[in-house]
């Protein structure tokens, strides 16, 4: 699969202006933003790296995340994603022309992986919920596998909340911090955890409503992954504010660990870890 599957050329400009001028408009709270701790490991000490585009990222001299400091407070954020017109202009545009490539070559081995997953753990099939989903096609697909009674998702944006309406999902649009009275067998969170103000705050949520035998499953970033050990800060993936946190390996697994999760295993292009 290319990029130019999933990110047409010609469209990809506008939304790079886009993104662009969504950038300009947070920095405007700049003096609003805060100084936080290392999100893996809550460590205070950390070296400078770089400046990109009016963000500073720091290294944790304990773990070794790459993470901004300071950042949009959680409010700003989240004003950010539900009104951001590059967003809109993604959902509107890129992803109409992309969606039968993005299922085909992302969400379709993605509902294959999550299914193996649970029947190798044996868990429960009453309710699987995908956070931040986005578009819906990830929802979509695993409702039509027929594997789970209940597909719930949720989503924050206005807009790809309501993308996931159309495609008839049921459909939370708000964070899962703020969802009460539900509870889950699978979790599921794709490429979501590197955009969050407070990893943590997130992942105590998510252990809060998974079943006792639950299964969370997520996918990130790895900042020790060839293509950033090579780009470092000239990589597209880095990119405030956008993705504030960049985990590798252990700070992650040490995260979830204080979160009280059990690690199963741990997957990279380079290895498996159960």
């Amino acid at each position: 699969m290319k990029e130019n599957d999933i990110r047409p050329n010609e469209l990809r400009k506008e939304l790079d202006k886009l993104q662009t001028n969504d950038i300009k408009k947070i920095l405007k709270y700049k003096k609003k933003f805060l100084e936080v701790n290392c999100p893996a490991c809550a460590n205070g000490q950390r070296d400078y790296c770089f400046r990109k585009k009016g963000f500073d990222f720091v290294r944790c001299k304990k773990c070794d995340t790459l993470f901004v400091s300071p950042r949009p407070t959680e409010d700003i954020l989240n004003n950010y994603y539900c009104l951001s017109e590059h967003i809109k202009f993604f959902n509107d545009k890129i992803y109409k022309l992309s969606e039968e490539a993005r299922k085909n070559n992302i969400f379709k081995p993605r509902v294959k992986k999550v299914i193996e997953f649970c029947d190798k753990f044996k868990v429960n099939n009453n309710t699987i919920i995908d956070i931040g989903a986005g578009f819906g096609s990830f929802g979509e697909l695993m409702r039509k596998a027929k594997k789970f009674e209940k597909v719930i998702v949720v989503e924050p944006s206005k807009y790809l909340a309501e993308t996931c309406r159309k495609k008839k999902l049921c459909t939370i649009e708000r964070s899962i911090e703020k969802v009460r009275d539900i509870k889950a067998n699978v979790i599921t969170c794709f490429e979501l955890i590197e955009h969050l103000f407070e990893p943590k705050k997130f992942l105590d949520s998510c252990y809060n409503i998974l079943d006792k035998n639950g299964l969370l499953i997520l996918t990130t970033v790895n900042i020790e992954g060839f293509d950033l050990l090579v780009l470092k800060k000239k990589s597209d993936n880095v990119l405030a504010p956008n993705h504030l946190n960049y985990f590798n390996i252990d700070s992650l697994e040490m995260l979830l660990t204080k979160c009280k999760f059990k690690i199963l295993q741990i997957e990279t292009p380079r290895e498996i870890r159960c």
